[in-house]
């Protein structure tokens, strides 16, 4: 959460449930990529009730990904804050 964060330079309850911001969405494709957190794990973490909408928020990132440079840019970035290729 923090990395995306400081990159936003916004908090996370501030931008986690705005609607059609992709910040939530990159969070919890992080969590699973990296961390190899669960569907369940990552909603327990976002504070998200349900498994479900993490799936659909992770398939929309990783879709958003294939068409926008400034996307797999901030990706990027953040994936040697991590110290990972992305």
């Amino acid at each position: 959460f923090q990395n995306v964060e400081k990159m936003k330079s916004e908090r996370w309850d501030k931008f986690r449930d705005r609607y059609g911001d992709s910040g939530r969405d990159l969070v919890l494709y992080l969590g699973q990529r990296i961390c190899g957190l669960t569907l369940e794990e990552l909603a327990a973490a976002a504070g998200m009730t349900d498994y479900r909408p993490v799936a659909v928020a992770i398939r929309r990132f990783k879709k958003r990904l294939a068409g926008s440079k400034p996307e797999r840019d901030q990706l990027k970035q953040l994936g040697k804050l991590y110290n990972v290729q992305m």
